[in-house]
């Protein structure tokens, strides 16, 4: 599944995980979603460069409802990990994340297609909601003026697009409106963001143009921290 204009399908199933384990729905319920969202039946298991079985997504559901903290997301992108492996970072899809079950087990959208379970090591850290979106908004207003004095031009029509083409993936039922309101600013701003710096420029000033460039990166790196912190809330 694409998610190029979507919530990323890590984070979505992290919200579904978390609210299994929390009690807030059925583990069935929540195997159910996922597999409705994935479009994925059997998960397989993946050690190093070998597979060594499958499971379902009930499987996956029960292993994180057993485990002892919330799972949580990372966004991976060139220059920022996001506490992966190199060798995990080699072998999946980066557009949709991963979703850390425990501090050994990573859930990831593999480079052949189809979500698989890695048995490996990583430092996927958890965010604080609060904290995030404060930091985004404080980033916005900061970049609104910014770039309000940079006399920018462009063609919106192709941002409005993929602002138009945005769809809301099958949330959890529980989700609070903060963390509702939080999804939707940040995956918004990331659209906006990276539509941006493609159809947008700083004519006659190329210091200003590495400006607008740097505004509409750090934009785009405060939505990741807040998508990712949504998933523990």
């Amino acid at each position: 599944m694409a998610d190029a204009f979507t919530f990323p399908t890590s984070v979505v199933i992290g919200l579904w995980l978390n609210a299994a384990q929390a009690g807030a729905v059925t583990p069935t319920d929540c195997a159910n979603a996922i597999e409705t969202v994935t479009d994925q039946v059997d998960i397989n298991f993946v050690d190093h460069a070998a597979e060594f079985g499958s499971t379902s997504w009930l499987g996956v559901v029960n292993q994180a409802v057993l485990a002892s903290s919330p799972v949580v997301a990372g966004l991976p992108v060139n220059g920022d990990p996001a506490g992966l492996p190199a060798d995990v970072l080699a072998r999946i899809t980066w557009e949709s994340g991963v979703v850390a079950i425990d501090p050994n087990l990573l859930l990831c959208h593999s480079s052949d297609g189809v979500w698989a379970l890695f048995k490996s090591k990583h430092n996927v850290m958890p965010y604080d909601l609060t904290q995030t979106r404060r930091s985004l908004e404080e980033h916005l207003a900061s970049a609104a003026k910014q770039l309000a004095a940079s006399d920018l031009v462009g063609d919106e029509a192709q941002i409005v697009r993929n602002l138009n083409e945005f769809k809301s993936l099958h949330l959890p039922p529980h989700l609070s409106k903060r963390s509702t309101d939080a999804l939707e600013l940040a995956a918004r701003i990331l659209i906006i963001s990276r539509g941006a710096i493609v159809n947008t420029n700083a004519l006659h000033s190329p210091s200003l143009d590495r400006v607008r460039v740097q505004t509409f990166e750090q934009l785009i790196l405060q939505s990741r921290t807040v998508l990712q912190s949504v998933v523990i809330g």
